[in-house]
């Protein structure tokens, strides 16, 4: 399978909704108890490790694919490398916002985290993840479909 063919990309999608969308599941339906992440290790209730290991390896595969496209300046999981590399910046402040489109990026992910921390938070306040679970899956999911429609306006990328 080539990289950027749009199977390959849809179907990366896909394995990644289903991540999310089977997480939720065991965790709605409750073979994953809610406070399995708190109290149930302790108690030796590995089911937990389930879930999360599903969604470790879909966060590993939001990474492969922001790379395979070519956008190592946004970060799909984690914010350390944005920050460091907006302090990095030598033309941060100075640039126009048209001469460093790689800072805007940068920029632009650090305000949409920080959105999604927002509503995951309200979304999570009565301790339950399965919403969120189910948003990030469906996400996914229509990325996957139009992923299947989407025109290369580029000779160098092919999605096929």
């Amino acid at each position: 399978m080539q990289p950027l063919r749009r199977g390959t990309l849809a179907a990366s999608f896909i394995l990644q909704a289903t991540c999310c969308l089977v997480s939720a599941a065991l965790t709605q339906t409750g073979v994953v108890p809610l406070d399995a992440g708190n109290e149930g290790l302790a108690r030796g209730d590995y089911i937990v490790l389930l879930p999360l290991g599903m969604l470790a390896f879909q966060a590993g595969g939001q990474t492969v694919i922001s790379r395979v496209l070519g956008y190592n300046e946004i970060p799909s999981v984690v914010l350390t490398s944005t920050y460091c590399d907006l302090a990095m910046d030598e033309k941060l402040i100075i640039a126009a916002p048209s001469e460093n489109v790689k800072r805007n990026r940068r920029v632009a992910s650090v305000i949409m985290f920080f959105a999604a921390a927002v509503a995951g938070g309200f979304l999570t306040k009565d301790g339950d993840l399965t919403k969120s679970l189910w948003i990030a899956g469906s996400i996914k999911a229509v990325i996957a479909v139009v992923w299947m429609f989407w025109k290369s306006k580029d000779e160098g990328v092919r999605l096929e």
